[in-house]
């Protein structure tokens, strides 16, 4: 019975690596797509001379949007631990570093009297 589960074993490894191996090619395959995708999407607004959607309102209010640029640098000077994991997953990284710092504006804003509807916007 042994020497039949070794090369059982050995069969399911190798299967279980080429289904991994194919899907972070896949995986990286979507993020090239998704990368072109945002590069036109953002020369045609461009050429359009389009506003962000946040912004594009005609109503009385006045937004003020903010893009963090360097979220994965502050989610390693969180914790260690992130650095590994933003190559994995980036977008759960976002996520949480996010809404860490909604939350961090929120508290300053309060703090100092001002009564703000903060919000977290996602671009798709």
């Amino acid at each position: 019975m042994d020497a039949w589960l070794s090369p059982v074993g050995l069969v399911l490894v190798t299967v279980g690596l080429v289904v991994l191996a194919l899907a972070v090619r896949e995986v990286r395959r979507l993020r090239v797509d998704v990368a072109a995708l945002e590069e036109r999407a953002a020369e045609v607004a461009d050429e359009i001379n389009a506003l962000p959607p946040e912004v594009s309102g005609t109503g009385a209010r006045h937004l003020i949007s903010v893009e963090i640029l360097n979220l994965f640098e502050l989610a390693h000077k969180e914790s260690a631990f992130t650095r590994p994991f933003t190559a994995l997953t980036p977008r759960v990284l976002r996520d949480v570093v996010h809404r860490r710092i909604v939350g961090r504006v929120r508290q300053s804003l309060d703090e100092q009297g001002v009564r703000a509807d903060v919000r977290l916007n996602r671009d798709g």
